[in-house]
Formats: C-alpha cells, structure tokens, sequence
C-alpha cells in the first residue's frame, strides 16, 4: 500500500507553543514528510496558537477540537457548508475512508 501522508502525534502538537523541543520535532516532521512528497496531517489542534505556528511551518492539513469535534458521518457536509477556516493555508483533513 503505498504513503501518501504523515499524521504528527497530538501529544507533540499539544504541547508544541510552550515546549520549544516538541515545536523542533513538529517542524522537523513536516520538513521530513514534505521532502519525501508526502502531506503532513497534524492531530490534536486545539488552540488558534498551534493553528498558527502550524500554518507558519507549512503543515498541510490539521485535526482537532479546533476545527470540530468528532460528529457523525451524516452531520458532515452541512458543517462543511457553514465552516470558516481560522487560516487560509492549513485545511481540515477528510478523515471518512471509503470501504472497498
């Protein structure tokens, strides 16, 4: 099967704008999958900072209590409707897989 992209660790992400070695691993991490052609998927935003110092390092797409809670599947194209990204540059990641 092959990769296409690279999730960072919430625990990393969390903690990133008060600890300045979880940040390095973050950045790292993205400079990584960035120069492997992959996209790079954080976890765990929950704030408007992370949100920020993601978009500034180049994360692709985000996941997290910021953007939304988990809802049922059924829920989801009117929250994309309505939804207004805090920044132009990270995006929510479609976490719905289609069963084969």
């Amino acid at each position: 099967m092959p990769v296409d992209e690279l999730k960072i660790d919430k625990s990393f992400v969390m903690n990133m704008e008060h600890d300045t070695d979880d940040a390095q691993i973050v950045r790292s991490t993205i400079d990584l999958g960035h120069n492997m052609g992959l996209r790079v998927v954080a976890e765990g935003i929950e704030s408007k900072e992370a949100w920020s110092l993601l978009d500034a390092m180049g994360c692709d797409h985000g996941q997290g209590y910021l953007i939304s809670k988990p809802m049922p599947a059924e829920q989801l194209a009117g929250w994309i409707e309505r939804w207004v990204p805090a920044s132009r540059s990270v995006t929510p990641v479609n976490t719905l897989q289609q069963e084969s």
